[in-house]
């Protein structure tokens, strides 16, 4: 039966041998490539991250400037004329500056954009010949698995190379389930940020002190929860050191913010600190993952033309 099995598959066995050595030489380029990619979609985050908080200060002063232009009798007992006018221009000056500070921000976004599609450019042909590779992998897997399930003789350098293959691909997913975990942590890190960013506009905006006692800070249950799941998740997480003294100093673009505001700014600043732990992380583990799924592409390859060879050698001339 296994000899019969053997006799009508060797044909395809060698059709797809030869094809697979053929192109086997685009993994290792691909998997490259594909970290190069990764890697320009994460260094692309804090871009991302920059555009959303030029966007915040651009919109809070426009909120400041709004309420300047709709001022009630609240406004009038706590400025005379002269000092409405003051305001109002330092917001003028406060919104030039933002939305200089969004425009720069969206040129470096386009910027990444352009440099991922480039990325993708320069590996669409490898991802082709790549497919290609691995349907025709899985084929010749296929059909040496059909043909040694008849077989009752083990060869123990099979059985070797196929533990080898296991083992290899053991390996990626863990590294894959590390990933994983820091891309889920990763989010929940920008959950928690956007929580305290929509906090400090609140804040902001309400001019509302949350009716805390002296000594209290206020901080969002959102972002909270957002934290505890990431440190869960990741138990290695960095921990997050709390802002100690409140400095008051205008910000890149002249807003002053309250001691609050300025607490949960700096949260923030803190947050994308382990943001960045976690990028470093990430690419560490791009490497990683790509040369054990060569490893693990090449023990493939080993193992199936081992199983040609006892088909050639032993099966067929038994």
């Amino acid at each position: 039966m296994a000899s019969s099995k053997a006799e009508q598959s060797i044909s395809k066995v060698d059709e797809l041998t030869h094809a697979i050595a053929s192109l086997a030489h685009v993994e290792k380029p691909y998997q490259d490539g594909c970290v190069i990619k990764r890697k320009l979609n994460v260094k692309r985050a804090p871009v991302d991250q920059a555009l959303t908080e030029a966007q915040a200060k651009l919109d809070m002063w426009k909120t400041d400037r709004d309420a300047l232009d709709h001022w009630t009798l609240q406004w009038i007992v706590s400025f005379c004329m002269c000092e409405l006018a003051t305001e109002k221009e330092r917001c003028d000056k406060g919104i030039k500056k933002a939305q200089e500070l969004v425009d720069t921000a969206k040129v470096k976004v386009d910027e990444a954009d352009e440099e991922v599609r480039e990325a993708d450019n320069k590996i669409e042909k490898l991802a082709v010949d790549y497919r290609s590779l691995q349907s025709q992998r899985d084929e010749l897997v296929e059909i040496l698995d059909n043909v040694f399930s008849s077989q009752d003789e083990s060869f123990p350098t099979i059985d070797d190379l196929k533990k080898q293959v296991e083992e290899a691909e053991a390996a990626v997913q863990q590294v894959k389930s590390k990933d994983e975990k820091l891309v889920e942590v990763k989010q929940l890190l920008k959950q928690a940020d956007s929580a305290l960013l929509e906090a400090v506009i609140d804040l902001r905006q309400s001019r509302d002190s949350k009716n805390l006692g002296q000594g209290q800070v206020y901080f969002p249950q959102a972002a909270y929860e957002a934290i505890k799941s990431a440190r869960e998740l990741y138990p290695t997480l960095p921990a997050i050191d709390p802002p100690q003294e409140y400095v008051k100093e205008a910000d890149d673009t002249g807003a002053f913010y309250s001691p609050m505001q300025r607490y949960l700014w700096e949260v923030r600043q803190r947050l994308a600190a382990l943001v960045e732990w976690c990028d470093t992380q990430e690419m560490e583990h791009m490497y990683e993952e790509a040369e054990r799924l060569v490893d693990v592409g090449a023990k493939i390859d080993a193992w199936n033309l081992e199983r040609r060879r006892v088909i050639k050698d032993v099966i067929l001339q038994a």
